[in-house]
């Protein structure tokens, strides 16, 4: 990462008088120079006392105090962060390689959709840090995936550009405009493939949660609202590699045996069942979802991860539901998780499919657990 080169002193230098009385020498006081100001004074240019947990300035402004994580200071003497800097930049060129030639290639089923999403390193990433930062984030995730001895490091690294990528969306989200959407609609995108690398979390089921809906959906959901904010035709260099489906179909795949009459027995069950106010939208989320089966087994997708339209279509009322472990959202979300299967081909998606179903399991009252067995055994997910 550029750094910031430190102001230098300007001394200024005073003319001898008529009198020639000599000025007095102004001699540079030696002092330590140090990056551990807070934010707000760093943005400000103005010098922080660095004192905690407000310094006077936001003090004194009545705004919000908050230090950075990582600050080296720059102690000429000990070099330490001079040090520091150095091993930043050499991260920084570990994770530009490998993001070039193996992540990049990782978000996507085809050679081809690896090379757009290595141009966006170029086309969208050196104009805007957050983006940068986000990229290098899910890169040294996938370095500590597959280097488990220096995992704690690459852990690290990650929730460090993850940390400032997050910062930097949103500056660019209150400012968002043409020229910046298709970064916003990147970095979210990033941020969603981010938390799938993160691996499961505890009490964090992809579309609900123990507290609150997922971070991961909240993310995904906000493509949604970027696209609509604008609209698609706006995002010339984002809209191709993540969200839509072009090229060749998927790899033909034998279809879950009896997959039709399954969910035609699903949807006239969710019918009779949901309360009256519920019911055209369930059975529309059962509609959806059948589509997506038809599409991922008639061969019609061209990338793994467009079975999440069925959650990108779906209404907040019905997530709503899902999120307050209403039965039937919970069974008909259970059937989804069989598509979301195939995706833990990808390093970033492993473990995520049993941890899913045994949330949706623990959460259902035991009278409604007869219909999610089918999607338990598709998935190989066996209940405690």
């Amino acid at each position: 990462m550029q750094q910031e080169s430190p102001l230098s002193d300007n001394t200024s230098t005073l003319r001898d008088s008529p009198s020639e009385i000599a000025a007095p020498k102004i001699t540079r006081k030696s002092h330590r120079k140090s990056r551990a100001g807070c934010k707000n004074c760093k943005t400000r240019r103005i010098k922080c006392d660095e004192r905690k947990p407000h310094c006077a300035n936001c003090k004194r402004r009545d705004v919000q105090c908050a230090y950075p994580t990582h600050n080296p200071v720059l102690d000429p003497e000990s070099g330490e962060g001079l040090k520091s800097c150095e091993d930043l930049r050499l991260s920084e060129i570990e994770l530009t390689y490998h993001w070039s030639t193996t992540t990049s290639q990782s978000l996507s089923a085809w050679s081809s959709g690896g090379v757009v999403w290595q141009s966006l390193f170029e086309d969208v990433a050196l104009n805007h840090r957050h983006v940068i930062h986000l990229m290098f984030s899910l890169t040294a995730l996938q370095l500590a995936h597959c280097r488990p001895s220096r995992r704690s490091q690459y852990i690290e690294t990650a929730d460090y550009h993850y940390e400032r990528g997050l910062t930097g969306l949103t500056h660019d989200i209150s400012n968002i405009g043409t020229e910046n959407c298709d970064a916003i609609l990147l970095s979210v995108q990033l941020i969603c493939f981010v938390n799938w690398a993160k691996g499961p979390q505890v009490g964090e089921y992809l579309a609900f949660g123990n507290h609150g809906r997922s971070d991961w959906l909240v993310m995904f959901r906000g493509i949604r609202s970027t696209l609509e904010s604008f609209g698609s035709e706006n995002f010339s260099k984002t809209h191709t590699p993540a969200v839509k489906s072009k090229g060749r179909p998927l790899p033909t795949l034998s279809e879950p045996a009896g997959y039709q009459l399954h969910l035609s027995e699903l949807r006239d069950h969710v019918a009779v069942t949901s309360q009256p106010a519920d019911s055209p939208k369930n059975v529309k989320a059962v509609d959806v979802l059948k589509e997506c089966y038809d599409s991922r087994y008639g061969g019609i997708d061209t990338e793994y991860h467009v079975v999440f339209a069925w959650l990108y279509r779906m209404d907040d009322d019905f997530l709503d539901r899902l999120q307050g472990r209403d039965a039937i959202p919970l069974i008909i979300f259970a059937h989804f998780v069989v598509l979301m299967q195939e995706m833990e081909t990808f390093w970033y998606m492993k473990g995520w499919t049993h941890h899913v179903m045994s949330g949706i399991f623990e959460s259902l009252e035991r009278e409604h657990t007869p219909w999610i067995r089918w999607p338990m055994a598709k998935v190989g997910w066996i209940s405690p």
